[in-house]
C-alpha cells in the first residue's frame, strides 16, 4: 500500500518497519515514523484547513447517466424546481387530507427520503468512547444493531446500536495482532465477524463469544515473506471471506472447507490490493478491486482462478493518479466508489471499463505526481487541481475537496432507505467528517471535532447518525443539529497565490 519509491516501502497501515524480513532480496530501511508525534513534533507538517479546489465539479458526463436519474428519483427531486416549490408545513397538510401521494395516504418513500436529507448529520454530538490507541474500523452490522469498533490496543468492542444508547456489550482481544488490526466485517447474519492483522490469516469470531472461540484460516502455498490482508469482505452468502493483500494477491478463502485460492492481479508481486469489495450484496460471484497503482479491476470467482501467474479480470479501469484505498458497491451490480490517494473520489459504471491501450500513456503522468508517500509528506499540489484527466479515464462523476494522507481512507455512499444514496461521505486527514452531495459535486457537510485523521466511519442504516473512528483515538457520535443548519460557509475572496506567505501579506497592518 505504500508507495514504490526505488526501494523497499512496506505497506500502507504500518508504522514501524522489521528488518527480519529479507526473503525478497531487497535491503529492507529499518525505521519506525509515528504518524501522530511527527504532527506534534512539526505543527506546519500538515495544515488543518481542506484543500482549495479552483475547478468546480464537471457534471456534463454525469448528468446523463442511470445513476444520477435514480438518485434524483429516489430523493425526491422529481421536478427541477422541487427545492424553491416544497413546503413541509404544506407537505404535512397534503398527507393529512390523504393528498401526499398518489394512490397513498401517507408521504412515499421518496418524498420521506426527500424529507430525512434536510437533517442529515453536520455536527458532532458526543464522544461515544476514548480508547487507548488509534482506531482502525468503525463498521454497523446491516440492521445498525451492533456497533463494532477495532483499534491498535488489539481488542475489538461490540456495543449496542439499536436504541443509539451505544453501551458495551463485548469486549474481546484479538490473536496474532502483531502491528493492529486493520479491517474487520460484519457476517451476512450479523451473528459473527472476521478480522485480519499483519499475518496470513483470516481470523473468525462470534459476536457475543471471547478469545477462546477465535477460529482462524491459513493463507497457505505462499512463499515465506511477510505477508498482511489490508481489506476483508464476507460473501453475500457467508461462507466465503475475500481479502486484498501486498504481493498483487486477492486471497478467496472457504469458510466450511478452509481452502484458500489466491487472484494475481498484477505479473509482478510489487503492487498492493488495498480494497476489495463485492459488487452486489446478493451476488457471491464478482468481486472488485483496487490496486497501489491505480488501476480498478473486475474479477468473477467462477472464471478466474485458471492462470497461476496472471488472474484474467473481466474488466479493468483507469482514472486514478495514484492507489486506490477503498471501494464501495452501490449494491445496483452497476456502480462502485473509489477512493484514493490522488486526493479524488470517483464513481464508475461497470459497463463502461477502461481501455488499457491507454495503459502506458497514464503510466507515465502518474509516475510524473506518485514520486511521494502519503504516510508522511505533502500532498503534491497537482492532485488537488490537476491540469487534465488521467489518459482513458472512464469515471463517471469526480469529487474533490478532502485530503487522503496517513492512512487507507474509507468513502461510503450515505444509505439508500435513508437518504437514496444522495450523498458520499469520508473521513478526512484534517479530522473532518466530509459529505458531499453525489448530484452537485460539492460539499454539503464538513464535521469537525476530531484532531487526527479519520480512517472509518459508518453511518447508521436507519437514524441520521454517522459514528466516526480515528487516529485520535476517539470514537464520535455525529447527527443534525438544528443550530448548524443554516449556517454558511464564507469562501475567501482572496485571489490565489503560489505562495501562502504572498497571500497572508493583505492580512498584516501597514
Amino acid at each position: 500500500m505504500g508507495n514504490q519509491l526505488g526501494f523497499y516501502i512496506s505497506s500502507d497501515d504500518e508504522d514501524a518497519f522489521d528488518t527480519s524480513d529479507s526473503e525478497l532480496g531487497l535491503n529492507v530501511i529499518n525505521f519506525a515514523v509515528n504518524a501522530m508525534d511527527m504532527e506534534l513534533r512539526s505543527p506546519c507538517y500538515h495544515s488543518n484547513d481542506l484543500p482549495v479546489i479552483r475547478n468546480k465539479p464537471n457534471l456534463e458526463k454525469f448528468q446523463n447517466t442511470d445513476i444520477y436519474k435514480e438518485i434524483r428519483a429516489s430523493s425526491g427531486l422529481v421536478s427541477t424546481n422541487a427545492v424553491e416549490s416544497w413546503n413541509l408545513v404544506r407537505a404535512l397538510q397534503q398527507r393529512e387530507n390523504g393528498l401526499a401521494a398518489p394512490r397513498n395516504s401517507s408521504f412515499s418513500d421518496n418524498q420521506k427520503r426527500y424529507i430525512s436529507n434536510m437533517y442529515i448529520p453536520n455536527k458532532k454530538s458526543q464522544r461515544l468512547m476514548s480508547l487507548d490507541s488509534k482506531v482502525f474500523v468503525t463498521k454497523f452490522n446491516r440492521t445498525g444493531s451492533k456497533l463494532l469498533t477495532a483499534c491498535q490496543d488489539g481488542f475489538v468492542r461490540i456495543y449496542d446500536g439499536a436504541k443509539g444508547t451505544y453501551h458495551l456489550l463485548n469486549r474481546i482481544r484479538a490473536r496474532d495482532v502483531e502491528w493492529s488490526i486493520i479491517d474487520a466485517d460484519f457476517s451476512p447474519n450479523g451473528q459473527h465477524f472476521a478480522y485480519s492483522t499483519w499475518s496470513r490469516s483470516f481470523f473468525i469470531m462470534p459476536v457475543n463469544g471471547n478469545e477462546d472461540d477465535c477460529q482462524w484460516i491459513d493463507v497457505n502455498g505462499l512463499p515465506n515473506h511477510r505477508l498482511a490482508i489490508f481489506s476483508l469482505r464476507y460473501s453475500p452468502t457467508g461462507d466465503k471471506l475475500i481479502g486484498g493483500s501486498n504481493n498483487a494477491m486477492i486471497i478467496v478463502t472457504d469458510i466450511r472447507t478452509r481452502n484458500t485460492q489466491i487472484l494475481r492481479t498484477h505479473r509482478m508481486p510489487g503492487t498492493d490490493v488495498n480494497c476489495v469489495s463485492f459488487l452486489h450484496d446478493k451476488d457471491p460471484n464478482v468481486i472488485v478491486a483496487g490496486c497501489d497503482d491505480g488501476l480498478i479491476k473486475v474479477y468473477d470467482l467462477r472464471t478466474s482462478f485458471r492462470s497461476r501467474e496472471l488472474s484474467k479480470s473481466v474488466a479493468s479501469f483507469i482514472g486514478h493518479f495514484d492507489g486506490v484505498t477503498y471501494i464501495d458497491s452501490r449494491n445496483d451490480g452497476y456502480h462502485v466508489l473509489s477512493n484514493s490517494k490522488d486526493q479524488s473520489i470517483k464513481i464508475w459504471d461497470m459497463r463502461q471499463p477502461g481501455n488499457l491501450r491507454n495503459r502506458s500513456r497514464a503510466r507515465q503522468q502518474q509516475l510524473d505526481l506518485a514520486m511521494w508517500d502519503y504516510r508522511w509528506n505533502r500532498v503534491p499540489r497537482e492532485f488537488y487541481n490537476p491540469h487534465k484527466a488521467l489518459e482513458g479515464d472512464s469515471s463517471i462523476m469526480t469529487y474533490r475537496g478532502h485530503r487522503v494522507t496517513k492512512t487507507l481512507l474509507r468513502a461510503k455512499f450515505s444509505p439508500l432507505e435513508q437518504t437514496g444514496q444522495r450523498y458520499i461521505y469520508t473521513g478526512c486527514a484534517t479530522g473532518r467528517i466530509i459529505i458531499y452531495d453525489v448530484l452537485t459535486g460539492k460539499i454539503k457537510e464538513a464535521i469537525e471535532g476530531h484532531r487526527n485523521v479519520i480512517r472509518d466511519l459508518d453511518w447508521h442504516p436507519d437514524r441520521a447518525e454517522i459514528v466516526s473512528g480515528s487516529w485520535d483515538t476517539h470514537v464520535h457520535l455525529n447527527n443534525f443539529s438544528r443550530s448548524n443548519a443554516n449556517r454558511l460557509a464564507k469562501p475567501d475572496k482572496r485571489p490565489l497565490r503560489r505562495s501562502r506567505r504572498l497571500a497572508n501579506r493583505n492580512l498584516s497592518p501597514d
